[in-house]
């Protein structure tokens, strides 16, 4: 199936769900050769993955994420999406979040198989990365079916570096700068291990930019922690 075939598939669904959405994506067999034109590694250090738009069906859009070697997104959700899909190519670290008792948890840390397709619905708060030493992609697909413009608008970061929830309508990238910052939210605590590798990433981040005094001020909030490795799926 080519791209063209998957977004027509898409459009013809007789109903417009989230299982409709998943079985189409999951079954097509539309890869590098049909993004190639949105696959694109030479994004800004300052981006904490690639992003581009592959088509903006009003009510859905499909987009390409690139990944670099040590990319990962920040803790974030998905804004006014109602539901989505995202389909690996590439292994990916995915790790899913909770907030019990007004705390953030981490729910799990997998390495997901190239070719996985994953389900994003509203609760859905995660992160995701390249723990590998290749380049790798992602194709997502968020829905918003009473959409009046940027479908994933609104999606809040939960960013321990500093101490806030990020109301933004772009990427979910450490360190945005204040220009991209709609608004800000109290942040729930979190459990040690979910903040010390938030508060890591962003160091990691900092470090890629050369803005040494970020990445100084970021370290000293941290403390040593002992991270255990992702378990397979």
């Amino acid at each position: 199936m080519t791209l063209e075939g998957l977004i027509d598939s898409l459009e013809n669904l007789s109903e417009f769900n989230l299982e409709g959405v998943y079985e189409a994506v999951s079954k097509s067999t539309v890869g590098f050769k049909d993004l190639e034109k949105w696959i694109d590694y030479d994004y800004p250090v300052s981006d904490s993955y690639g992003r581009k738009m592959v088509h903006d069906g009003g009510f859905f859009e499909v987009m390409v994420m690139c990944w670099k070697p040590g990319d990962y997104s920040a803790i974030h959700n998905h804004g006014e999406a109602e539901f989505g899909v995202v389909k690996v190519f590439g292994d990916t670290e995915h790790t899913t979040f909770e907030i019990v008792n007004q705390k953030l948890i981490t729910l799990g840390r997998t390495i997901i198989e190239a070719g996985t397709t994953l389900e994003v619905t509203p609760a859905l708060i995660h992160q995701m990365g390249n723990p590998r030493d290749r380049n790798s992609f992602s194709l997502h697909i968020y829905v918003n079916q009473a959409a009046e413009g940027n479908i994933t608008s609104g999606s809040r970061i939960y960013d321990y570096s500093r101490n806030a929830v990020l109301r933004v309508d772009g990427g979910a990238f450490y360190l945005l700068p204040e220009s991209e910052i709609k608004a800000r939210e109290p942040l729930p605590e979190a459990d040690d291990h979910t903040r010390q590798r938030d508060l890591n990433e962003a160091a990691k981040r900092a470090k890629a930019m050369g803005d040494r005094v970020e990445y100084k001020r970021i370290l000293n909030e941290t403390s040593p922690v002992l991270v255990e490795p992702p378990s397979i799926q």
